[in-house]
């Protein structure tokens, strides 16, 4: 047995009963995020050639597969977060959490870029407020940061689980759900409809219903349908990156460099279904909370900042010196970020969010009165007669 039978009823839309935080997520979120770190570090052009790690780079290129690790977990989460909550409260919980250090991205990687600091694009006003609201993608402008481009794939799917939410979430809709994206998904591929696959994010949404199932198994116990979601997300995934260009079938061959990839992709899906099954549960240290917390300011800053500092760094310190050097610092970027940004701005953030769904909307003081009941009639003004 995989899983434990049924924990609550399939279709009960209560809170989730158990430990509200699940630290293993924390450790995985982690370990994706300095994946991509080190990929970026590892490929910059910083370093001044093309390939300052020829070692190390053939680990580190399959960092860049930290992302795919990071939508699994998306998938998993914001499920567990929707369930029991309204649209509403769903999106006052996400905005709260993404915009605080996703704004003073914007702002510190705009200054440094107006500033001439970063050379390789001097973003325009329009480019800077664009960025500011997170939908530079649909408005077809360039991401001030190459990392923002995932920001949108979450958000796209945060609007689809929302509209879920106001239906009401329940472990058989949910089933119906995932079974819809995967139908749909595959039609919008057949037909090249590009509003579906605008919608539909044909790149993460193999890992988006994976990671959904998982948490049906992960709430309710193991059955048919969850994991046969798993597996069409585990194949979709695979046809998808088998379909890219792999840097990893140049450095080591096409049957050597595609089976790595999968490999890779493998790990990933193995990662989350022992999440899900409950074989992870024994990492539940408060210190991985830390790590989890520092992940999405080190995902937003780590690029510039790691560039900067390799470029500044990189000949009086050596590369073997200067590649640890950033990475620490942008760690501590990213925490002063977490203490300075987020934990002040959240909170009030989701607060004010909160309170503007509570407002009486009954109350219109605009309304015009109602007319006052007319005066009694004179005797002398009174019809006569019967």
């Amino acid at each position: 047995m995989l899983a434990a039978a049924p924990r609550v009823a399939p279709d009960a839309p209560a809170i989730l009963r158990g430990p509200s935080r699940l630290r293993v997520l924390d450790l995985l979120r982690f370990c994706a995020a300095l994946g991509v770190v080190l990929f970026h570090f590892g490929e910059t052009r910083a370093w001044g050639t093309p390939n300052a790690f020829p070692a190390l780079s053939a680990v580190t290129m399959f960092g860049v597969y930290g992302v795919r690790l990071f939508f699994l977990i998306s998938g998993f989460v914001i499920l567990m977060s929707a369930w029991g909550r309204t649209a509403g409260h769903f999106a006052a919980s996400r905005i709260a959490r993404l915009y605080p250090a996703y704004w003073a991205s914007v702002l510190v990687l705009g200054a440094l870029a107006v500033g001439g600091l970063i050379t390789d694009h001097r973003p325009t006003f329009a480019e800077l407020l664009a960025n500011m609201t997170m939908l530079q993608h649909g408005l077809r402008v360039r991401d001030l940061e190459i990392v923002y481009w995932t920001l949108w794939q979450e958000l796209v799917f945060y609007v689809l689980i929302a509209c879920f939410a106001a239906i009401g979430i329940t472990y058989r809709r949910c089933l119906a759900f995932l079974g819809g994206w995967v139908f749909l998904l595959v039609v919008a591929e057949r037909v090249d409809a590009d509003l579906l696959q605008a919608v539909l994010l044909p790149f993460s949404a193999p890992y988006f219903i994976a990671g959904m199932a998982l948490f049906l198994i992960h709430r309710f116990g193991g059955s048919m349908f969850p994991w046969l979601f798993v597996g069409a997300g585990w194949a979709l995934a695979i046809v998808s990156v088998l379909g890219e260009k792999l840097p990893a079938v140049d450095r080591f061959g096409p049957a050597l460099g595609s089976a790595l990839v999968v490999g890779v992709i493998s790990l990933i899906f193995l990662a989350m279904v022992a999440v899900a099954v409950g074989a992870l549960d024994r990492l539940d240290w408060r210190w991985l909370t830390a790590l989890g917390a520092l992940t999405y300011p080190l995902y937003l800053f780590h690029h510039h900042v790691g560039f900067l500092l390799i470029q500044a760094l990189h000949e009086p310190l050596g590369n073997r010196l200067a590649l640890p050097v950033a990475t620490a610092a942008a760690l501590a970027v990213a925490y002063a970020v977490h203490r300075l940004v987020e934990r002040p701005l959240q909170p009030r953030l989701r607060a004010a969010l909160e309170r503007s769904l509570t407002v009486d909307v009954t109350a219109d003081v605009t309304q015009t009165p109602a007319p006052a009941p007319l005066a009694e009639a004179p005797a002398a003004y009174l019809p006569r007669g019967g």
